[in-house]
């Protein structure tokens, strides 16, 4: 249409926007559903005016949702969060998506929209927002088959879904993302131990987490990796059963012990332990977070903590990428002892 094409002078222009604005509140549906139509894709529609259309009846709104680049992130946003499945599907279904948008799709937690969102190529998916997918909807494959077909996904994201898809799908994942096989074992490793600091966070006293150490410890799972995560949670207590553990030594000597870092106690705790020395700055960085944490900030743990141990490792170690909690804990795995 003309008008679209920019091809009407000054006084056209302003006819066609007064007609616009007077067939956007005409009381027949079937003349604001042809208007919206007509100027879906219009780039030169004013704001009001598509903004009037996307709040119409859901098959008014439609066309102007998904194809309207005049609607700005605050407007579908909102839209979104009037909680229309079909307006909401519209959006997911645009030709780009914004993180913001997405973010605000997936929070909405229906899956058809999630689907929608997931298969266009156009959006752009935060990692927190497709952490929130896998949390929600990570048990259900059509949902993983979505997510393993992406064009890019975070390594913690690839991680966690390696640990939860299986046979062609995992193979899929592998070869689509290219995922070297020794990563493949790094990350069910990983994903595993994730999923173990987690179960021990519930325990009820520290007799059922000194149980479950030993038994780790004689599967020979206490692994350095596993008592870094377990400071990046903030679960000190955690930690000093584990190293109690290793070190063979009572967990009220071991906290004692941890609370002072720079003592040749503490460095012939971690001999006996048995930690690799090469990680003994990565502990004592975490170890003094957490300590800071509970003696300046209260006792909550927040994300916010684990990213301040990230950053002072990338700073101290020169080979670390500072990605992700999962990036670094496999770099470190994969660290040469020092020489």
């Amino acid at each position: 249409m003309a008008f679209a094409g920019g091809q009407l002078n000054e006084a056209e222009r302003l006819a066609a926007i007064e007609t616009f604005e007077r067939l956007a509140l005409d009381a027949e549906v079937e003349v604001r559903l042809a208007l919206a139509e007509h100027i879906k894709d219009c780039p030169f529609l004013p704001h009001r005016i598509a903004r009037s259309l996307a709040d119409d009846l859901e098959a008014i709104a439609v066309p102007i949702l998904k194809n309207s680049i005049v609607l700005t992130d605050e407007d579908l946003v909102s839209i979104i969060g009037e909680g229309s499945h079909l307006k909401q599907l519209a959006i997911a279904g645009r030709q780009t998506v914004s993180e913001t948008v997405s973010g605000a799709l997936i929070d909405t937690g229906d899956k058809e929209v999630v689907g929608t969102l997931l298969a266009n190529a156009g959006a752009a998916i935060p990692e927190p927002s497709l952490h929130a997918v896998v949390d929600a909807h990570g048990e259900e494959t059509d949902i993983q088959a979505l997510m393993v077909e992406r064009w890019t996904l975070p390594i913690a994201v690839k991680e966690r879904l390696v640990n939860l898809v299986s046979g062609n799908l995992r193979n899929h994942l592998i070869d689509k993302h290219a995922v070297p096989e020794v990563l493949v074992d790094q990350m069910v490793l990983h994903g595993r131990e994730r999923a173990l600091v987690q179960a021990l966070m519930a325990a009820k006293s520290v007799h059922e987490i000194e149980s479950a150490a030993m038994r780790l410890f004689l599967k020979g799972a206490l692994t350095p990796t596993l008592l870094l995560r377990s400071l990046c949670l903030g679960r000190l207590d955690l930690f000093e059963v584990f190293i109690a553990t290793l070190a063979r030594v009572p967990v009220q000597t071991t906290a004692d012990v941890l609370a002072n870092p720079d003592t040749t106690a503490f460095r012939k705790l971690f001999e006996k332990s048995q930690m690799p020395a090469h990680l003994t700055t990565a502990f004592k960085i975490a170890l003094d977070v957490v300590f800071d944490v509970r003696v300046t900030k209260g006792t909550e743990w927040q994300d916010a903590h684990e990213k301040r141990i990230i950053r002072r490792w990338v700073n101290a170690y020169d080979s670390l990428s500072p990605e992700n909690l999962e990036r670094v804990l496999c770099q470190f795995e994969r660290m040469a002892p020092e020489t």
